[in-house]
């Protein structure tokens, strides 16, 4: 057929036409040939939390290599060229971007469905929590809190929503006495709340434990405490009253918030004492009085001045004394302990007030050798701490860290003192609450150290530092603790205790049997918390009946070191060890049946926890007291343990059993336990009542 010039024209136009339709034409890049991309995999929505980023992804087919390029909200995103792309870490303008991916081939380009970027907020992170202050009447306070991801906060006070108190601080402009309690602060946006720590306001100082009145036996102290609450650091001045007078003498020295007496007589009966309290505000607080009650009673020694650790020459025969006080005859016998052992050996001979140490006793090989004394009388015995020799250039440390309290947000300084004729190099150590490991703090390899913030978190940490002088032996310092914030309480018996092996839970009058009359039983309870130790009291009652003649083995109250490895189920063995024998402490031992190189029983004592150290020694034992179990009788005895700075005293239905000095772990676990074995006794503890505070001074 023969077509016209014309026809030919139109015939090729409409070929053209139908090829750039097929090619995908009409709006898409210019086609060269092929088909155009096919997106089999579309972009998903994404939702990410504020700071995460975002991935977005396709797939395609095509003619030839595939190239894409990213679009954010329509325009462009500079080098997002591949069929992943990651978004930077989101904000919350963010929230609903479209994204779209062009793929192109050489065909052409096809524009994938948009993804919507949906960013929410995440939970609000409280950063720095308020901490508790002390302030003085009409002094203004702020609290502060330091939170990320936060758009609206609000205080509450004594758990009640404080009004228009709905910024990060909260002002108090005039404190008062309405003004003191417990406040947190509710942090929200739009994901939820998260409400703080609870920071306490204290105004003006109250005090919060009074001198409580004491029974002593003639040649015994007594000891005497006061506590306070509010503007610390707080000065003492202690008073005597003599009997039959009504006014009070200042005691000369008696400036810290314990005082003890010398060694008293009966011409001291009736005496009281009380004790003024001034705080940094200037404010000043007398106590109430506290009455001494002294009696003809018979009673184990008490040391006054222990033996202390010495730095000797190779060679040198130093003496080490002790000074005791006590119904007569005082016997003594002195103990040395080798360096590296953890038990003291009798030395022969070593009968007397003093030991002088002969010299081949002061070798190299005896440097950190420790010696102790035991102080006897036909009541009793005291034994004092081990007093450390450090021979030639050995180290000894003549100030140990002590424990620190802080509020929340604080910075908490550890630090010692020790001596050498080289130099020294320190590294401090830490173990978590808790926890048995220690691990060594990076930097701090000074004799302080400071960590310059602290949480509540942080409370029980416990810290010691090893000191070298890459010559002699490192010595390891004694354990301090930190504590932020309030301090952990101990409830009664109703709750919150837990049972270990046959103690049964609380019954409903509060009281909890340890053991029952059958032979072979363990029992305890334990506080699942750690406590401070610094300002102890402690006043329960033992009940025992049913009792087997003889009685059984007796029952025990420890506390017990976490950072030697004692434990929330830890208990000791059935028979010998009133199921306190292998809790790693200082435990108190009440006991009333006589084992193997027991004392005559029954006694009351305190020593160590761990095996090794059991009876090795008693520091100190009272064996002039009551029966604490009778075969077919109720027995019960009141009993008061105060611990306060290191100082011990315990009593016996109101009569003080004995006072020293005891190295308890700066921070606990609070055990009581009994057992039997082939005789038996029901043991229940009840009345129980703890209190626990920072020390004063």
């Amino acid at each position: 057929m023969m077509l016209r010039s014309g026809g030919i024209q139109l015939l090729a136009a409409t070929l053209a036409l139908l090829v750039m339709t097929a090619c995908g034409g009409g709006g898409k890049s210019t086609p060269s040939s092929g088909q155009l991309p096919t997106i089999t995999q579309q972009p998903a929505n994404q939702t990410v939390t504020v700071g995460q980023t975002a991935t977005f992804n396709v797939t395609a087919t095509g003619t030839g290599p595939l190239t894409y390029q990213w679009f954010g909200s329509g325009t462009a995103i500079a080098g997002a060229t591949s069929s992943t792309y990651t978004t930077p870490a989101t904000a919350v303008g963010n929230n609903n971007s479209q994204f779209t991916v062009t793929v192109t081939d050489t065909a052409g380009s096809t524009k994938s469905n948009p993804a919507t970027l949906t960013v929410i907020l995440s939970l609000p992170v409280i950063t720095m929590q308020p901490a508790s202050v002390n302030v003085c009447n009409n002094a203004s306070a702020t609290l502060s809190v330091t939170a990320t991801n936060a758009t609206s906060y609000q205080w509450s006070f004594n758990g009640s929503p404080i009004a228009g108190a709905t910024s990060s601080s909260y002002f108090i402009a005039s404190a008062t006495t309405i003004d003191a309690g417990s406040y947190t602060v509710t942090v929200t946006n739009a994901s939820g709340s998260v409400t703080s720590q609870a920071a306490t306001v204290l105004v003006g100082t109250s005090i919060t434990s009074n001198p409580a009145s004491l029974s002593i036996a003639q040649g015994q102290t007594a000891a005497f405490s006061v506590a306070a609450a509010g503007g610390a650091p707080f000065s003492y001045q202690w008073y005597a009253i003599a009997p039959g007078s009504t006014t009070g003498v200042t005691i000369a020295g008696a400036t810290l918030s314990t005082y003890t007496t010398p060694v008293e007589g009966i011409s001291s009966n009736g005496s009281q004492y009380y004790v003024t309290l001034t705080d940094t505000c200037g404010k000043v607080l007398t106590s109430t009085s506290a009455t001494l009650t002294v009696t003809l009673g018979n009673v184990p020694p008490t040391i006054i001045t222990p033996p202390v650790g010495q730095t000797a020459s190779i060679g040198s025969t130093p003496t080490l004394s002790v000074t005791a006080v006590g119904p007569p005859t005082l016997t003594y016998q002195w103990y040395r302990i080798p360096a590296g052992s953890i038990t003291g050996t009798a030395i022969s001979g070593a009968t007397a007030a003093s030991y002088t140490v002969p010299a081949t006793n002061t070798t190299v090989s005896n440097d950190q050798d420790g010696y102790y004394v035991i102080v006897s009388n036909s009541y009793g015995q005291a034994a004092s701490q081990p007093a450390i020799l450090a021979i030639g250039t050995g180290i000894q440390i003549t100030q140990q860290p002590v424990t620190v309290y802080v509020s929340a947000g604080g910075s908490a300084t550890f630090s010692v003192t020790a001596t050498s004729t080289l130099p020294l190099n320190y590294q401090w150590f830490e173990a978590a609450p808790g926890s048995s490991s220690f691990s060594a703090i990076s930097g701090a390899t000074g004799a302080t150290y400071t960590q310059a913030s602290t949480a509540t978190t942080d409370s029980g940490s416990v810290f010691h530092v090893v000191v070298s002088n890459g010559s002699t032996a490192s010595v390891t310092s004694s354990s301090a603790s930190i504590f932020v914030g309030a301090l952990t309480s101990i409830g009664s018996l109703c709750s919150g205790w837990l049972p270990l092996g046959n103690a049964l839970p609380a019954s409903s009058s509060c009281t909890i049997q340890l053991s029952a009359a059958t032979n072979n039983q363990v029992g305890g309870i334990v506080w699942p918390n750690l406590i401070s130790t610094g300002n102890l009291q402690l006043s329960f009652t033992f009940t025992t009946n049913d009792s087997t003649s003889p009685p059984a083995d007796g029952f025990a109250m420890t506390l017990g070191d976490p950072s030697l490895g004692a434990t929330i189920t830890k208990i000791g063995s059935v028979g010998s060890g009133l199921g306190a024998d292998g809790i790693p402490g200082v435990v108190f031992v009440f006991d009333d049946y006589r084992d193997v190189n027991d004392p005559p029983v029954p006694y009351i004592a305190v020593g160590r926890g761990e095996t090794a150290l059991w009876q090795s020694p008693y520091f100190n034992l009272n064996g002039n007291i009551p029966p604490l179990a009778t075969a077919g009788t109720t027995v019960s005895h009141a009993y008061v343990v105060s611990i306060v700075q290191g100082k011990i005293t315990v009593t016996m239905d109101g009569l003080q059993l004995f006072s020293g000095s005891v190295a308890v772990p700066p921070v606990a676990y609070l055990y009581f336990s009994a057992s039997t074995g082939n005789f038996n006794e029901q043991t229940v503890i009840s009345n129980l009542s703890v209190t626990v505070t920072a020390p004063s001074n």
